[in-house]
């Protein structure tokens, strides 16, 4: 899984280049990743197919490393916070590490000092071999991220990855990272100098870090505590309300197992299939309410129902009020 704002950072590069991801992408990928909110997650299966489906349409290898660089703040989420008031980089490597859950279940970075150089290296945290685009966008990410929290744009870092040079990829690579390129390595990692460690990040705040850290391990918390499978099956749910595929076998079939087994997992989690799509349901429909002027029968046909009266009687189980009560009364505490 990986956190759907850190994920939207692809379509959000190819909107700044002024080419249309729709042209591109499945239409309920790109509906997922455009609305989602908060610790929304998306499979890294659809998101690494994302970036080979644009690979492919773009005739760009390097395309992944140009997403990764081009990453903002927003694409952190509250992560970004927590580093953008550390005091020194390798505090904000520290926190980087102990807080990379937040944006889903990406690899683990562990920073490994050999004598004047820093080695910042990047593992896959799955027994199948690690896609050369995710290393791509993580690594160019990572050197992204230390420029700007140091204020220092000319940083250069080597890079090494562990697969073959891209057709065409290596001149991208070298105005991305600046120092030497390598190809068909251990491992896939940036190496740079130790004494960056030390450089200041530019907005550090000691106050508003002990604020945003409390605020980040409440919601590392949060992940930890709620079954993987769980997690796996909101997000699928959520990028198949639309489209009428949010049902137990459409749902086993993207996960790659059965209905019964899905069944299985979800009651040792406590959970049932439909206690899961209610929850995803609700969320979705609250956002909605609360953030847009769609009419109560667009919402329902968004969350998967046929008939507008369904909906609103699903919304009343669920908060004991009807759609229009909830939306009138967040417009009013939004004003208030």
């Amino acid at each position: 899984m990986i956190a759907a704002f850190y994920a939207r950072g692809l379509i959000d590069h190819l909107r700044a280049r002024g080419v249309d991801p729709a042209r591109l992408l499945p239409a309920e990928q790109l509906d997922t990743l455009d609305q989602a909110r908060g610790n929304a997650e998306v499979p890294m299966a659809d998101w690494v197919a994302m970036l080979d489906a644009a690979i492919a349409a773009l005739h760009e290898p390097a395309l992944p490393a140009e997403a990764g660089a081009s990453l903002h703040l927003r694409h952190l989420g509250m992560l970004g916070h927590v580093l953008m008031n550390c005091a020194t980089l390798q505090e904000a490597y520290t926190q980087f590490a102990r807080y990379i859950r937040l944006l889903g279940q990406i690899g683990q970075p562990v920073l490994d000092l050999r004598g004047a150089e820093a080695h910042l290296i990047w593992q896959w945290p799955y027994n199948t071999p690690a896609p050369g685009v995710v290393a791509q966008f993580m690594l160019a990410a990572r050197a992204t991220f230390t420029r700007w929290l140091s204020g220092r744009s000319d940083l250069q870092f080597d890079a090494h990855f562990h697969f073959a040079p891209p057709p065409d990829g290596s001149a991208v690579h070298q105005r991305i990272f600046g120092g030497v390129i390598h190809y068909a390595q251990p491992e896939s990692k940036l190496v740079f100098a130790r004494a960056h460690l030390a450089l200041p990040v530019v907005a550090g705040d000691d106050e508003l870090r002990r604020q945003v850290e409390e605020r980040a391990q409440a919601l590392l918390t949060t992940l930890s505590d709620e079954p993987l499978e769980l997690r796996q099956l909101k997000a699928v749910l959520g990028t198949r309300l639309a489209h009428g595929h949010a049902t137990l076998h459409h749902a086993a079939a993207a996960l790659g197992t059965t209905a019964r087994t899905l069944q299985r997992r979800l009651t040792t989690a406590g959970v049932s299939f439909q206690a899961a799509l209610d929850t995803v349901r609700r969320t979705r429909a609250e956002q909605l309410l609360s953030e847009g002027n769609a009419s109560l029968s667009q919402i329902a046909f968004l969350l998967g129902y046929t008939e507008q009266s369904t909906f609103q009687n699903a919304f009343r189980r669920w908060t004991g009020l009807a759609p229009g009560e909830y939306r009138r009364g967040h417009a009013q505490r939004r004003s208030g």
